[in-house]
Order: C-alpha cells, then sequence, then structure tokens
C-alpha cells in the first residue's frame, strides 16, 4: 500500500462561531481571522504532502468553503455545523466505494502542522485495518488516522484521545500513539495562545496574532476593552 489511498480530511467550523473561549482576547471579527487563517496554514501544509489521494474539506461555511476551493480541495458542504463526529462520518460513507481507503483527520485549529507531520501518520497506517492518533493536551485528539476510513466510529469530543483507543481495542485492533509535543497544543484557551505565539512558528496565524499584541492582550485583561472601545469611538468620528 502507498499513501495515494490515503485522504486527508479537514474539518471546520463556521467561522464566526470559532473560538468563542477566546472571546475574552479576542473579538468576533478577530475570531473569524483567526479560523481562516488557521485553514489556510492547514491546508498549506496538506497541499505539500505528495502523497495523499486528496483533500476533503467539511464545512457549513461558505467562506471556508472558498478557501478550501482555492487549495483544490474536494468540499462536502453542510446545511448546519452538525459536530465533527457527523463530518467524520459523512467522509466515511463518500469513501465507501474505496474498502482500502484511509484518512488522516486534521482540525483546521492545528495551523503548526506539517507535511512531514502528516506523512508519518500515512506510515502508521500501512496496513490495513491500522489506527493512529496524537493526544492533544487536554486529552482529545489532534490528529486520527484509520485505514480504513471506516475502522471505527469517531468519538471526537471529552477524552476523545482515550475514546479512539478503546474503540480501536473493541475492532481487536492495536492503536498507534504517536509522541509528537509540537502537535498537542491546538488553540482553544488563552494560554494555548501564549504558547502557540512563543514558539514563533512561520505560520499566518503567527503573524495574524503577532500583528494583533496578542502578548500585551494576554498580559492585561482590560486590553480587549480597551481596543473595543477604540473601535466604537473611531466608528463614531
Amino acid at each position: 500500500m502507498t499513501g495515494r489511498d490515503v485522504w486527508a480530511v479537514v474539518l471546520v467550523k463556521p467561522f464566526r462561531l470559532a473560538k468563542q473561549r477566546l472571546s475574552s482576547v479576542l473579538d468576533v471579527s478577530e475570531r473569524s481571522e483567526l479560523a481562516r487563517v488557521m485553514l489556510e496554514d492547514v491546508l498549506t501544509a496538506v497541499d505539500a504532502c505528495e502523497r495523499l489521494a486528496g483533500v476533503i474539506v467539511v464545512t457549513a461555511d461558505r467562506a471556508a468553503a472558498a478557501v478550501a476551493r482555492r487549495h483544490e480541495a474536494i468540499v462536502l458542504m453542510e446545511t448546519a455545523a452538525n459536530g465533527m463526529n457527523a463530518a467524520v462520518t459523512r467522509v466515511v460513507k463518500y469513501l465507501t466505494g474505496s474498502l482500502e481507503a484511509g484518512m488522516v483527520v486534521v482540525p483546521s485549529d492545528l495551523p503548526h502542522v506539517s507535511a512531514a507531520d502528516i506523512e508519518e501518520m500515512i506510515d502508521l497506517i500501512d496496513r490495513t485495518p491500522a489506527i493512529a492518533l496524537v493526544r492533544s493536551s487536554d486529552g482529545g485528539t489532534n490528529l486520527l488516522a484509520c485505514r480504513p476510513s471506516s475502522a471505527i466510529a469517531p468519538s471526537f469530543g471529552p477524552d476523545s484521545f482515550n475514546a479512539h483507543c478503546e474503540a480501536a481495542r473493541r475492532k481487536g485492533i492495536t492503536p498507534t500513539v504517536c509522541f509528537a509535543p509540537h502537535l498537542s497544543l491546538d488553540i482553544d484557551r488563552r494560554d494555548d495562545l501564549a504558547a502557540f505565539v512563543s514558539r514563533g512558528s512561520l505560520t499566518r496565524t503567527h503573524d495574524y496574532l503577532s500583528s494583533l499584541n496578542i502578548q500585551a492582550r494576554l498580559s492585561s485583561p482590560t486590553t480587549l476593552s480597551l481596543v473595543r472601545a477604540g473601535r466604537e469611538m473611531a466608528t463614531h468620528d
């Protein structure tokens, strides 16, 4: 088997609904733009992986779909944001014609993922059936690779790493855990922003957060209020 029968699957929440736990630091337009630039970074990394059969993006957001199409991804549009598990299930149905096709599920808020990271996941599922995954810092799953794509039912949500490992074992599959500290970080909370910016990655996401002077905002709980007040004053001038 080769990576040519493995698909990258990128799941994208509507930009306007993204990263609401960061509302104390970023306003809604900034959170939306953060979601967009993170998606650009993820798709750029996936594009650089030459061993994939292709890229599938699942989203209910038309702006996200437009970004995906610019990267020549297949877009599966949702009528509403139904969650990651429903999105992955839809991809599995889409791939049912290729019985041994594998997939690597990549969240759209993992801007520091690289083509090498994706290729490592492909290598870890070079047999069938196979499951490989990366644990996030909060016990979730930051990368999930399956061959075939239907090997286990998706269990994204709280404690999904353990849930996915247990689902694999119930199917008689020993999951391969990829220890990748740099991939354990997704961007959901204030501490995640600080950790991400401190790494200094060469990404659109780092550039965007730096342009917002995010470190100053994180150190001062009143900074966002002052930024909003300044915008309102500018609007009324």
